[in-house]
């Protein structure tokens, strides 16, 4: 992204402001919660409205609240006086529009606006913060679809140099799965939960171990690879116990068929053995070295 857009961040002011720009389109105010900060940011938009995305962030509970305003001060300022308790503990305010008042600005759209909601919900989501806000899916006509597709690759560009997040949402069918909702898929497959860790289980007396692999884009189709160590190879090796797999259709794979690829059994005595997972729009496959098994079948989810 950094050959499309550039990026330029001011200091921080002496009122706490931190001001910040793509070379696209995109706007950012980082503002504390003081009434004074908000009053400078009034004085620089004037008595327009200015609509946009707005993101609330309680680093105690690390918690972050995600909204969406036509008029954004006065949304921030309902905020700041009279704080949901959800989120009543935030003490920084980040904004982005496009920097053009709502006469002019493409945020002025609510479909726009909610659009964006949703996904900065989620990509906070796959970022590990505790999101407390919730959005809608929208339905766009072709000008929205347009606008929507052609500013998301610029908000992706604008959070990561802001160091907000650190990963993008994975292409869909590929994308992690995050514990609540993988529990709740578990529980509606009517599946007794005797353990739940963050990173172990114990579903109907079967030990399950729960990794969803780490991305790696320069292989095409894009493989997520999982690295086996200490109890879980040993586990493996005895072909006991079952890894699940928190990713497009959610795998929940036998040990003992990921012994079928794991020919050499000298390669237990190794400290680490790494497995890929590759998925496809209707297939699965696993691969240990040069072998390589369809492991579809054992999908729990469409």
């Amino acid at each position: 992204m950094e050959e499309i857009f550039g990026y330029h961040q001011d200091l921080k002011n002496g009122h706490g402001i931190v001001r910040a720009r793509t070379t696209g389109q995109l706007r950012s105010w980082d503002i504390p919660r003081t009434m004074q900060a908000l009053g400078v940011l009034k004085k620089e938009w004037g008595n327009i409205e200015f609509p946009g995305i707005y993101i609330l962030f309680d680093p105690k509970t690390k918690k972050v609240y995600v909204g969406e305003a036509k008029d954004v001060h006065n949304r921030i300022k309902t905020h700041l006086n009279t704080p949901e308790d959800k989120i009543k503990g935030w003490n920084r305010a980040v904004i982005v529009n496009d920097g053009r008042s709502a006469m002019q600005s493409d945020f002025n759209d609510s479909v726009i606006r909610k659009s964006f909601e949703l996904y900065l919900i989620m990509i906070f989501k796959a970022n590990r913060y505790t999101v407390v806000s919730q959005g809608e899916r929208q339905k766009h006509n072709s000008t929205q679809k347009s606008l929507y597709n052609a500013l998301k690759e610029e908000f992706d560009f604008l959070l990561l140099k802001k160091n907000l997040i650190t990963k993008l949402i994975d292409k869909s069918g590929q994308e992690e799965i995050l514990k609540d909702d993988l529990r709740k898929l578990i529980e509606k497959k009517g599946w007794k939960i005797e353990e739940w860790k963050a990173d172990e289980a114990l579903f109907n007396g079967k030990k399950t171990f729960i990794r969803p692999g780490s991305p790696k884009p320069k292989e095409k189709p894009i493989h997520f690879q999982i690295t086996l160590r200490d109890k879980i190879k040993d586990s493996l090796k005895k072909g006991e116990g079952y890894l699940l797999v928190p990713r497009g259709g959610v795998l929940f794979i036998p040990f003992k068929i990921i012994q079928k690829v794991i020919t050499d059994v000298s390669k237990y005595e190794q400290n680490t053995i790494d497995i890929w997972i590759s998925l496809k729009e209707d297939k699965a496959e696993l691969r240990y070295s040069t072998n390589t098994i369809d492991v579809t079948e054992y999908k729990i989810a469409k």
